[in-house]
Order: C-alpha cells, then sequence, then structure tokens
C-alpha cells in the first residue's frame, strides 16, 4: 500500500519541485544588481569650445566618432571668431564618442588639425593652435599664427 500511495503521489512531488526551483530563479533574477557596462551609465557631457583669434579672424571645428575616423559619425560642432577675439560656446560630446578630430585655421593654407582616441564616457580636454607658417620651404606666413581651438569637457 505504500508503494501505491508513493506511486500516486510521485507527481505531486515533482510539481511541488518544479514549483521551487521555479520560485528560487524568480527570486535570484530579481534581487540580483543588473550588470551594466561603465560607459553606459555615462551621459552625453557637455563640452566647453574656447576660439581665440590672434591677427587675424579664424575658425574652429570639432567631429565626434564611434569606433574610429572611418567608425560612426555622431555628430560636430564648429565656431568663428574676428581678429584679436575670444568666442565661447558650448556643444554635446556624445556618450558613446571615442574619436574626435578637432582643428584651428585662419585661411590662406593656414592651420592646425588633430585626431584624438580616448574612452568613450570619458572627460576630454584638447587644444589646437595654428602654426606661425604653412608647411613647406616656402612657409607663407599666417594671418592668424597662434590662434588656438580648445575643447574640454
Amino acid at each position: 500500500m505504500n508503494s501505491t500511495i508513493s506511486r500516486l503521489l510521485a507527481p505531486l512531488r515533482l510539481g511541488i519541485l518544479t514549483f521551487g526551483v521555479l520560485m528560487v530563479l524568480i527570486a535570484a533574477s530579481v534581487s540580483a544588481p543588473a550588470v551594466v557596462p561603465a560607459h553606459a551609465t555615462t551621459g552625453d557631457r557637455t563640452v566647453t569650445m574656447t576660439l581665440k583669434c590672434t591677427g587675424a579672424p579664424c575658425d574652429g571645428s570639432v567631429y565626434f566618432y564611434q569606433g574610429g575616423i572611418t567608425g560612426t559619425f555622431l555628430g560636430s560642432a564648429s565656431m568663428s571668431g574676428a581678429a584679436d577675439t575670444t568666442t565661447k560656446g558650448t556643444t554635446t560630446q556624445p556618450a558613446a564618442a571615442d574619436t574626435l578630430t578637432f582643428g584651428v585655421g585662419s585661411g590662406n593654407g593656414c592651420g592646425r588639425g588633430y585626431t584624438e582616441y580616448f574612452t568613450a564616457g570619458s572627460p576630454i580636454n584638447f587644444t589646437a593652435k595654428e602654426p606661425s607658417k604653412t608647411p613647406g620651404s616656402y612657409g607663407t606666413t599666417c594671418p592668424g599664427a597662434d590662434s588656438t581651438f580648445r575643447i574640454q569637457s
């Protein structure tokens, strides 16, 4: 008779065991903290742009990418300033950006540009400075020599 009762109760015991396992799995998934990559918790950053034009009007620009300069283009900003002035502005550094190109120029073939790589979500602080002469053996004097474009978040 004990074996008959055991056989009759076997499906019930299996159901209770299954229910218990499910409850443990649900409890574990609800109480466990979510794993989020560090850069995913970092939002966009505000970037302060400072353009200092020396001797001539000048322009500064910045371009943000994800995955290098041949990767995904995320956004850009530019500004212009009159001779012998300092111009400030802001733009947004996308959280996913890990590469940027930026530069300053005053025309006449004069200017300086850079490419910088950094960890996505991290702050940036870069400055481009226009040279006093163009590259090459003739070295034309740049009208905006020493003009700078600084980007900082």
